[in-house]
């Protein structure tokens, strides 16, 4: 056995012992590239992670040369240099008179001889690229192909596995999230349902806004702990909301600082703090607990500052009547650039005109969603009090 195969199987055994123990993929990953590039003494080398149906990289390990050239290139041109439609493995010959390759540095795109690219499957539209580059004209061996193939299918491994861990985690977390919201309404039987309520609407404006995945996950489990403040709250004040005296309305300001002070330990909800923290901040700067004012507020905090309100009109307190669609609709309307983001109560309205079923709602309710969201305007006033 020749000495590049002894160490091969060295470095895939260690690989693998890291893969199955369960060290972090990021670590992994960049002892890999580094031993392909030591291996076959090339001048460097980079594991991309893409997105196809994003059409996006998501991110990407390098060593060796940093070859700007190929290292800052964008999806697009990154999938024309290395076009799957070729087969697993991509050859260029001549990386220094190639025209697909920019030229982002005087001497770089010079000092880079030839690149082969090989493709491997992760995790639904997750794909990798390895690509090692030589300083002369080399094309992989058959036995090169097969150890640095080998390797790579490893960090595919450990991608599968990264991600793996991520969606349990996830799922562990919205368990956690939806439990820590059942034991706050479970103080009060009249906001049962409330935060359920507010975390689905949360969702909806969420997505007509056109966030991202994981920024509409943030906001409905934002809605979900919105009032988590409140759990450690007398159910005297509670049951009092809508005809609070002064120092307790006081107490009652409190619950967004509590929350975030009870979610930051947590990790894994390091993103919700601040929509728990700054849902009662209004747009004009005068909320609370730090009047943040317009765009200060967090996206995902002035979301649920209008679904909030919205939910509250609608099935009311044990001091505060319910209000119709109409009702509650023509108030937030007319409380955006004041309370409301105009934006968000828009997407509001828009999100519900086209998914009715989400409050149950029939035509006649639509047609004052659509009637309100075209006198969305900067005015209004209504009772504080009730909204909490």
């Amino acid at each position: 056995m020749s000495d590049v195969y002894k160490t091969f199987f060295k470095i895939f055994t260690q690989v693998s012992k890291a893969i199955h123990s369960g060290e972090k993929s990021p670590e992994i990953m960049h002892n890999i590239v580094a031993h392909i590039k030591d291996i076959l003494n090339a001048k460097g080398c980079i594991y991309w992670i893409i997105d196809r149906d994003k059409r996006a990289i998501v991110t990407k390990y390098s060593h060796g040369f940093s070859y700007r050239s190929l290292e800052e290139m964008d999806y697009g041109t990154l999938i024309g240099l290395f076009d799957r439609g070729w087969g697993p493995l991509s050859f260029i010959e001549d990386a220094r008179h190639d025209p697909r390759i920019p030229d982002l540095e005087r001497l770089g795109k010079r000092r880079v001889g030839s690149i082969s690219g090989i493709y491997f499957d992760i995790a639904g539209s997750l794909e990798g690229i390895l690509a090692i580059y030589f300083h002369d004209r080399r094309e992989l061996s058959h036995e090169e192909l097969e150890l640095v193939s080998a390797l790579g299918e490893q960090g595919a491994i450990a991608l599968q596995k990264a991600i793996s861990f991520d969606e349990k985690m996830i799922e562990n977390m919205r368990h956690m999230v939806e439990g820590l919201a059942m034991a706050l309404e479970a103080k009060d039987e009249q906001t049962h349902g409330h935060s359920v309520r507010v975390a689905s609407l949360a969702r909806l404006v969420a997505e007509e806004l056109g966030l991202g995945d994981i920024e509409i996950e943030t906001v409905y489990h934002g809605g979900l702990l919105h009032d988590i403040g409140k759990i450690g709250m007398e159910d005297v004040i509670l049951q009092r909301l809508g005809i609070l005296s002064k120092s307790e309305m006081d107490v009652v300001r409190r619950h967004p600082e509590i929350g975030a002070k009870i979610t930051r330990p947590l990790n894994l909800l390091c993103d919700v703090e601040p929509l728990i923290l700054h849902h009662h901040e209004r747009f004009d700067g005068s909320g609370y607990p730090d009047g943040l004012k317009g765009r200060d507020i967090p996206l995902g905090a002035r979301i649920l500052t209008a679904c909030d309100a919205f939910e509250t009109m609608l099935a009311g307190r044990r001091h505060l009547a319910g209000m119709s669609i109409e009702d509650a609709a023509h108030n937030l309307s007319k409380e955006s650039g004041r309370h409301f983001d105009p934006q968000v109560v828009k997407a509001l309205f828009s999100g519900l005109i086209k998914y009715p079923e989400t409050l149950g709602l029939n035509d006649s309710d639509r047609r004052s969603l659509k009637n309100s969201r075209e006198q969305v305007r900067f005015v209004a006033n209504f009772n504080e009090a009730a909204f909490f």
